[in-house]
């Protein structure tokens, strides 16, 4: 099949007009937010814990050495 001369200058507007869409698709998209983070809050209570355990070791520990230096 042969293609008159208004037929292939369509072809090729549809074609650039396709490959256009194509870029300008492509060019207004940015990077997405990242995903909130659900368990920060959880990860940060669980540290706050952990140091307040330590602490309370270190006094018993104090505590303790105290009480046996009282003692003898």
């Amino acid at each position: 099949m042969i293609r008159g001369p208004m037929e292939r200058g369509r072809s090729r507007r549809l074609a650039a007009a396709c490959l256009a869409g194509l870029l300008l698709q492509g060019c207004g998209r940015s990077n997405p937010p990242p995903p909130p983070d659900i368990l920060k809050a959880q990860r940060e209570a669980l540290e706050k814990a952990k140091g307040l355990q330590k602490m309370e070791l270190d006094a018993a520990e104090r505590r303790d050495a105290q009480m046996e230096s009282q003692q003898k």
